[in-house]
């Protein structure tokens, strides 16, 4: 068997650091793109045989499954390379790895899968064993590019390349004399380097340590590995690479400032790190992510796992006399690990933080801006997830990641969501991002690939469930106006009942509609007006400014009678579709057009989510219906609601209930 003779060229093109890497989700990307993607991808041969036939027209003379690391496929090789597949057949065999130059991907449609005719190869290397990544297991692709796109893994499969040794002395050479090399990204942001493995930037490069906490260096003493930080270790040192840098936050009320920062090393452990005030906005300017550092001293605290998902029972408290240096071996960041939870099992985790791994299948194309009862301004957006439990659950980001979140990365797409909240509000479950929570897409984890299996095969066959309570409707069957009266609803709850009711807006005064609230942040009480200045009792100040503010009342009506309701901040927002701070502006600036957007919302029916409670005024209790959301009809739930309503009334007939 004739030797395979690599040059130094070929060694220049297709090597990582003196190995060969397969390209994983080269046949996801070209199947995308529906034609050769624009660079090679380095492949290993599972199965290879001589066979002559003839695809959309065009003839090939040899078969073979590929696969890049993570997906596996048959492929055709063309008969105009014939002369080449023939004089490398012996090599073409189980084991062997090429480099794919070009190819052809025919997509014949009615459900035949996509052909990829291969028009150009490089043989690389033989008698390799099968290689995959321990914690990715490889997979058939079914050619549907929708089932998996905008899959980019970042798992890292490769092998040593024997027919190039030659060439390896001076790999290792330059290896042992690194130049800078670019941090790799994280795994929340996107795919790692699939070149060279990142090397310590040079020291001018590093950002210079806070003077208030220079000392001796840290790399003239051992270092501790992190995993064995507890509170019983005195003058500890240890080393890594920050993997997580939060935004500083404020708390105005107790007048402090706090800054978290993670850091792994290189067995992958990681512990969070805390600075307070003065200190956390000295390392905040200092800290990068994807750089090393070494962190000497420091209160080791008992971390609380509500808030902690780092894995390590401790966390570190930075004080005064903690030093804070670049240096030491970048690493890489770690692989994502979760404690999945599935989200049928949701409700048994209330309060907690835990990791899900679900499809999203909706998700709000904006963020939505609003105000709070205490008055902040707050940022929010939601998701409905699904997984193999046939649960579907509504998940809201918060703050900047509500921001962030490309719509594009996330819908359609298997996510991975580490440190999320569960939640409990009249029956149903939702989840909710907080500080700590991250959000990875398409995370190189097992268990995505058969997410996705089941999302496109066995999940159109089963029932799914809603366990969260969305905004306007809810798992009941809704309510009339009359019986909502004639049964008091609310009068055995302090906390009030929530229902849904079907009914329109038959009356509303657009002049009191908005008010004039003080600009404080966390304060919505009304201002009183002076010589163009606004002053708030409540606050015990004079401002400049105001803010609008809803609080809206209005007439609901159904088939069996009408009822006063009153809406607030977001939900008013979404009854009316625009913020009160754009309508205010209308109310001053023209005030017709003002009074049509109040025009617009009556007579429409909607579907409403009410909370019904009953509350004591001058001696006399009376029932108060507050707005808790709005949204569309969905005809066909409505129709299934009644249907199932009439069934329990011809039940109550038959027991003799009428």
């Amino acid at each position: 068997m004739a030797a395979i003779h690599i040059s130094q060229d070929v060694f220049n093109k297709y090597h990582t650091n003196g190995k060969l890497r397969l390209s994983s989700g080269y046949i996801q990307e070209t199947l995308e793109k529906q034609a050769y993607p624009g660079h090679d991808g380095i492949v290993q041969i599972l199965k290879g045989k001589e066979d002559s036939g003839e695809s959309m027209g065009h003839p090939f003379t040899y078969r073979m499954r590929v696969c890049d690391g993570v997906f596996q496929y048959n492929t055709l090789v063309s008969a105009d390379i014939d002369d080449q597949t023939k004089r490398e057949a012996e090599h073409l065999v189980e084991g062997a790895i090429i480099a794919i130059t070009n190819l052809t991907v025919f997509n014949q449609g009615n459900g035949v899968k996509t052909s990829l005719l291969i028009t150009g190869y490089k043989l690389l290397s033989r008698y390799h064993s099968i290689m995959s990544a321990p914690e990715l297991k490889t997979r058939g692709h079914t050619g549907n590019p929708d089932e998996h796109r905008g899959y980019r893994p970042s798992v890292v499969v490769e092998d040593s390349w024997p027919e190039a040794e030659s060439f390896h002395t001076d790999i290792r050479e330059n290896m042992s004399n690194p130049p800078a090399a670019k941090a790799q990204k994280r795994e929340s942001g996107g795919e790692a380097s699939h070149n060279r493995a990142a090397a310590p930037e040079p020291q001018r490069a590093r950002p210079n340590p806070p003077p208030a906490r220079r000392g001796p260096s840290n790399t003239e003493r051992g270092v501790m590995p992190i995993a064995m930080i507890t509170p019983y270790v005195n003058g500890f040192k240890i080393n890594g690479t920050i993997t997580r840098k939060e935004e500083i936050r404020s708390f105005p009320a107790k007048n402090t400032k706090v800054f978290n920062f993670e850091i792994t090393d290189s067995n992958g452990d990681t512990i969070r790190c805390v600075a307070f005030n003065e200190l956390a906005e000295s390392l905040y300017s200092t800290i990068t992510e994807n750089l090393s550092y070494f962190i000497t001293n420091g209160q080791v605290r008992q971390a609380n796992k509500r808030f902690n998902n780092t894995g390590h029972d401790y966390e570190i408290n930075l004080r005064n006399d903690s030093i804070v240096e670049a240096g030491g071996d970048v690493v890489a960041a770690p692989k994502l690990h979760l404690k999945r939870i599935s989200l049928g099992e949701i409700a048994g985790h209330c309060g907690e933080m835990i990791d899900v791994l679900a499809y999203v299948e909706k998700m709000d194309p904006e963020p939505t801006e609003f105000t709070s009862k205490a008055g902040k301004t707050l940022v929010k957006r939601e998701m409905e997830l699904i997984d193999e439990s046939g649960a579907v659950v509504r998940l809201t980001l918060w703050g900047e990641e509500a921001s962030k979140a490309p719509l594009e990365d996330y819908l359609h797409k298997v996510v991975a969501f580490k440190g999320v909240i569960p939640r409990e509000f009249n029956g149903g479950y939702s989840l909710g991002t907080g500080f700590g929570s991250r959000v990875i897409a398409v995370p190189e984890i097992s268990g995505v690939a058969e997410l996705y299996e089941w999302y496109n095969t066995v999940k159109p066959t089963v029932d799914v469930k809603m366990i969260s309570q969305t905004s306007g409707s809810s798992s009941e069957a809704p309510r009339t106006i009359a019986g909502l009266q004639e049964m008091q609803f609310g009068k055995d709850s302090e906390k009030g009942d929530y229902v849904s009711v079907k009914a329109m807006i038959t009356r509303i005064n657009p002049n009191n509609a908005l008010y004039k609230g003080c600009s404080s942040e966390g304060c919505q009480k009304k201002v009183i007006e002076s010589d163009g200045d606004f002053r708030c009792e409540k606050c015990n100040k004079t401002m400049r400014h105001f803010k609008w503010l809803y609080m809206m009342q209005f007439e609901l009506s159904d088939e069996t009678g009408q009822v006063y309701v009153t809406a607030f901040g977001d939900n008013a927002t979404k009854v009316v579709g625009r913020t009160a701070a754009e309508v205010g502006e209308l109310k001053e600036a023209n005030p017709d057009e003002y009074n049509a957007v109040f025009e617009k919302l009556q007579f429409i029916p909607k579907m409403w989510r009410l909370r019904c409670k009953m509350e004591t005024y001058n001696e006399e209790v009376r029932q108060k219906m507050t707005v808790f959301g709005v949204e569309e009809v969905n005809q066909d739930k409505y129709i299934e609601n009644l249907k199932q309503l009439i069934e329990q009334m011809k039940s109550i007939e038959e027991d003799g209930g009428y």
